[in-house]
């Protein structure tokens, strides 16, 4: 069935107003959609106001091209007809800007995604000649189907007389999305406490072209079960999806009482990435750093990230190609009933998406601490895989299990530490990635009190230049990305072996910056931007967990990055970076349950 008019109140300001002189055309549309012929209305029963008709103060937009340049202009309703299927709407058009019979574009934009105000086109749209509707907000329910919609017609414009336009004949909107209605239970009858989306063909928002009409999506879900980025559907089993036309193989996901709590000791699965989007590169290459005098390394392009497991009832869909104005479910009030099985989807080892990117909390503060919310199970604490899915801070031996945060491990040879790498779960290339040393870093990041600073590939020996190839610095935010700290995130960034000194210093807003341990994190500014694909690795001042505890310590201020070095007590050796002058530690002594972040490496 043909799915018309989402019902909303939608409104934009003109992005480009007309000159205060031009003549201006009064123009009268009469719009409707295929809902306004009884044979092929598709009314929605179910609700007892139906979601398609034309409701007060609706407005079209319409959007004019000329000499490459757009223009919108808003058109109010004034009256309706039909019980509320079509409507009247007029608004004022600059006269120069219409031609006799050519075809213009309607739309009707909805409201924003949270239903509070109408949705606008910005003049930062306009410019880019699209529109982006966020889809990863969608509530399921038939009344807010409005914030996803975007609908469109085309008509011919004509001015008659006493400077009026109208369109020939009325207008008739379609949707440019496909909407589906589900509705899921357990196969064993289990209580289901809400639905997650992913699959391939959904997406998380979408761009509407303005001079066609054409939706594209953007941000793909992706297949993971991932609550960070899978849309949800709280407290209810019976909903509606907005999809972006084109090949969809949907899955849902079924979460009930024990989702999280019945899983959260199984044992994590092996995985293997990709190594073009797994290391930091520099001049088309993996970027190479020097860790001894005879051994280089490439750096993972981001922290290791565990990513907890889960269970839930799920149903797969097979791939359907879904066509734009179109309404998927069974039959006229009944949605399509899919019925999902338990599955164990196991925890695994992942590279953070962005170098800077940390799990708890998602951004930096200065010298703050952090409670971890937690769940006990068998008796012993474990962080919350409800609150937050993945976890980033895990104590050393805890390999198979590691968001357990009382944990008892002796480092009582090299073998067995090194049983306990990460790397051996974490595969890139089909090869193990593994964790540096202490004198591995300390040969990475030199810091002999200048001018003594060894002679070797970490330092840069140019004509008035000796300096440690790495800084402390930090990424200033805007304010729409924080507004509480002057300094968002604070780290140290490592330069590749073969990049030149001038090079480096570019990453920076200032140009006297200073290199090595004389650098402090708050002086030496840099921007995301600038440090993705610069070829140099970024280390986030993460914080450290004490021994078996549940809070996270001195957020911003210490970076400690676990080793597979150990002393005499047989404790894990970490690597203490702290965002002051001075050296760093490299063989700090761990508690033998201390949390500490974990950076990967391969061999060359």
């Amino acid at each position: 069935m043909a799915i018309s008019l989402f019902t909303a109140s939608c409104s934009s300001d003109d992005i480009v107003s007309p000159e205060a002189k031009e003549q201006m055309l009064t123009l009268t549309v009469s719009a409707g959609t295929e809902d306004e012929a009884p044979a092929t209305r598709a009314e929605l029963t179910e609700s007892s106001k139906s979601q398609w008709k034309w409701e007060s103060n609706d407005k079209l937009m319409l959007v004019i091209t000329n000499a490459g340049q757009k223009t919108v202009h808003t058109l109010a309703l004034k009256s309706t007809k039909h019980d509320g299927f079509s409507a009247e709407f007029e608004g004022e058009i600059p006269a120069s800007s219409i031609t006799e019979n050519s075809t213009y574009r309607f739309f009707y934009i909805g409201k924003t995604t949270d239903g509070s105000a109408d949705r606008t086109i910005s003049a930062s749209e306009l410019s880019a000649g699209s529109i982006n509707i966020d889809l990863s907000k969608q509530t399921g329910n038939l009344a807010d189907l409005k914030r996803n919609c975007v609908l469109m017609a085309t008509g011919k414009v004509v001015a008659t007389s006493n400077g009026k336009a109208v369109t020939i004949g009325s207008i008739k909107l379609k949707n440019l999305f496909a909407v589906a209605h589900f509705a899921i239970t357990a196969a064993d009858n289990t209580p289901l406490t809400k639905v997650g989306l992913r699959g391939k063909g959904v997406y998380a928002s979408a761009n509407v072209d303005l001079s066609t009409g054409d939706v594209t999506g953007v941000s793909e879900i992706g297949t993971e079960i991932d609550p960070e980025t899978n849309i949800f559907f709280n407290g209810k089993t019976d909903f509606y999806v907005t999809f972006v036309p084109g090949n969809v193989a949907p899955s849902f996901d079924g979460y009930y009482a024990g989702s999280y709590s019945s899983v959260v000791t199984s044992t994590p699965e092996t995985r293997n990435y990709d190594a073009s989007k797994s290391f930091v590169y520099y001049k088309g290459a993996k970027a190479k750093f020097s860790v001894s005098g005879t051994q280089q390394v490439a750096i993972t392009n981001g922290n290791m990230q565990y990513v907890m497991p889960i269970a839930t009832y799920t149903y797969n869909m097979r791939a359907k190609t879904l066509e734009a104005n179109k309404l998927v479910r069974w039959k006229n009030s009944v949605p399509l009933k899919i019925k999902g099985t338990r599955t164990v989807h196991p925890g695994y080892y992942q590279l953070a998406p962005e170098q800077w990117e940390t799990a708890i909390p998602k951004t930096s503060r200065t010298n703050a601490d952090y409670n971890i919310e937690t769940i006990n199970v068998g008796g012993k604490p474990y962080a919350s895989p409800e609150k937050y899915r993945i976890f980033d801070l895990p104590s050393w031996g805890t390999l198979n299990n590691p968001t357990l945060l009382k944990n008892s491990f002796s480092a009582t040879s090299d073998d067995i530490v090194n049983q306990y790498d990460y790397g051996h779960m974490l595969r890139v290339g089909n090869q193990d990635t593994r964790v540096m040393t202490s004198d591995e870093w300390a040969y990475l990041m030199p810091t002999e009190f200048d001018p003594w600073l060894p002679n070797t590939i970490r330092v840069w020996n140019e004509p008035g230049v000796k300096a440690a190839k790495w800084i402390r610095c930090h990424i200033k935010a805007t304010s729409e990305q924080r507004g509480d700290d002057d300094v968002w995130l604070r780290g140290c960034l490592i330069f590749p072996d073969n990049m030149p000194y001038s090079e480096a210093k570019a990453l920076f807003k200032e140009s006297n910056v200073t290199f090595g341990r004389k650098s402090n994190a708050d002086d030496n500014e840099t921007t995301f931007d600038k440090i993705r694909n610069s070829g140099a690795v970024f280390i986030p001042l993460t914080a450290w967990r004490p021994s078996g505890q549940s809070v996270l310590k001195q957020w911003g201020k210490h970076g400690n990055y676990t080793t597979t070095s150990r002393n005499w007590v047989k404790n894990i050796l970490h690597v203490r970076i702290t965002p002051s002058f001075g050296p760093i530690i490299f063989n700090d002594g761990s508690d033998s349950n201390q949390g500490c972040a974990t950076r990967l490496v391969q061999n060359y």
